[in-house]
């Protein structure tokens, strides 16, 4: 008998925390869902967005690039990229140009395996962007890892009530959003330590990435936004090394997205220095490339100076 009291009163605990956590769960998500209009509006200045994972991230200073937002962020799977611009173009009406991380290994299985279904980057990801993602994406990720889907929930509550607060400051001039990537100044140099191509000699590609690149590409049209998938950077032996088939396979994804516009910058001539390593910039790389695509964009600016 008093072990089942004892069992009764640590179910009744459990079920009171629970229901707890889930209640401030389901308020942060409303609270930050009724806030947006006030937290994803940017500078009526700013046309051009930078979107995607760590290339763009790392390689795209937008403070040196007139009229631009990066909203990239390392380990982003296209899934998130998509929830993420579908809710920035619906309160931005002045942006029409989104350049989008594509790089040769974006598309492959193990991107899939590693940005959208491992423990760290659910977690990682959920925790920033749960509020943006739609009952069949929620159900996914649950499905595929329902245990780290459960934490990165949970510690959206935090993230959320972190973004509600933030978005009070806001002003008509915004030219970022609080938890929702940016540019990342990366001071190291550790080309020679780097272990090499991070594909494991394997082609397989991702079904899911490729299904959301596609959905961004159809909600870019949608808009009336021009969409630029843009390879960044890459060491001269990065892009020697990549395997044949990657690059068949990478090319026929872009040419399916027949309206869609490719700039591969891969083979952009950067001195070693200017590299974190194979395929990311540091700093003194961002510099150089960001500069270069503020000539491209903003010409008559250039012509100014």
């Amino acid at each position: 008998i008093e072990m089942k009291k004892v069992l009764l009163k640590l179910s009744l605990f459990i079920l009171i925390i629970s229901s707890l956590v889930t209640g401030i769960v389901i308020l942060s998500d409303f609270m930050i869902k009724s806030r947006m209009r006030h937290l994803l509006p940017l500078s009526k200045e700013i046309c051009y967005v930078f979107a995607g994972n760590s290339t763009i991230e790392c390689a795209v200073d937008n403070g040196r690039i007139k009229h631009t937002v990066n909203i990239a962020q390392a380990g982003e799977a296209y899934m998130y990229t998509y929830g993420k611009l579908k809710a920035l173009l619906s309160e931005n009406e002045q942006i029409k140009t989104v350049f989008l991380s594509f790089s040769f290994a974006d598309i492959l299985m193990e991107k899939e395996e590693s940005w959208l279904f491992s423990d760290y980057f659910i977690i990682e990801k959920v925790q920033y962007y749960n509020h943006l993602l739609e009952k069949p994406e929620k159900e996914l990720l649950f499905c595929k890892n329902p245990r780290a889907y459960i934490k990165g929930v949970i510690k959206s509550a935090v993230k959320n009530s972190e973004s509600v607060l933030l978005s009070y400051r806001r002003t008509d001039d915004a030219v970022s959003i609080p938890n929702f990537g940016g540019y990342k100044h990366l001071d190291r140099d550790k080309l020679d330590a780097d272990p090499g191509l991070e594909m494991n000699g394997t082609t397989a590609q991702s079904p899911y990435q490729i299904k959301y690149l596609k959905l961004i590409s159809e909600l870019c049209h949608e808009r009336s936004v021009l969409l630029i998938l843009l390879n960044p950077p890459k060491h001269k032996s990065y892009t020697s090394s990549v395997n044949k088939e990657i690059k068949v396979n990478w090319t026929n994804v872009r040419q399916s997205l027949a309206a869609d516009s490719l700039l591969d910058l891969s083979e952009f001539t950067l001195h070693d220095s200017c590299y974190a390593d194979l395929s990311h910039l540091n700093y003194r790389g961002a510099r150089i490339f960001s500069d270069h695509l503020d000539s491209l964009l903003n010409p008559d600016s250039q012509l100014a100076k």
